[in-house]
């Protein structure tokens, strides 16, 4: 069975394609509020991804689902960008890397999640939901560095190896 995010009261959060731009546990510059509660989505995304990668099909409970479905995609595409840098440096420059690489949002070519996110009904909300992907996809490689790689700055075979699962079917491109 898939995992649901927790956070589906999106009462009083802003939120830009449909999707709820919420408070991140991040000193990050962005349009995401602080969080001051002990997880976050990029937790979630991060604690859920070995068991929700495996799946096909994802049913959304919340909206906050669709957001832990488009990070549970991050993530995976981060892992197979990952997968040739056999250490904490090279994954962290291949990580910096990815970050600078333009985000698009629903509409614009390239985007993965076409019909799960409506499209932005104005220049304004597109620029908000890229902004908050930017902030939120930076926020988890951080995260994910740390779990990806040991102290020892050698790569977590454990993480590593679920760079070759295709989440919902969908193929991650190579850079």
């Amino acid at each position: 069975m898939v995992y649901h995010s927790s956070f589906v009261d999106d009462e009083g959060i802003t939120k830009a394609c449909g999707c709820p731009l919420l408070p991140l546990k991040s000193h990050i510059k962005g349009p995401a509020p602080i969080s001051d509660k002990e997880t976050d989505i990029v937790d979630e995304a991060i604690s859920f991804f070995r068991a929700n990668v495996f799946f096909r099909n994802f049913d959304i409970k919340s909206s906050a689902d669709k957001l832990l479905i488009y990070l549970t995609f991050y993530i995976n595409v981060a892992l197979k960008r990952l997968e040739g840098c056999r250490t904490l440096a090279g994954g962290t420059k291949t990580i910096i890397n990815l970050g600078l690489e333009d985000i698009p949002v629903p509409g614009e070519a390239g985007f993965p999640f076409s019909g799960l996110f409506p499209l932005p009904q104005s220049d304004d909300e597109a620029e908000l939901f890229r902004d908050y992907l930017k902030q939120i996809r930076e926020e988890t490689s951080g995260r994910l560095l740390s779990v990806a790689y040991r102290p020892n700055g050698t790569p977590n075979k454990w993480w590593i190896a679920f760079a070759k699962r295709k989440f919902m079917n969908i193929i991650v491109p190579q850079h």
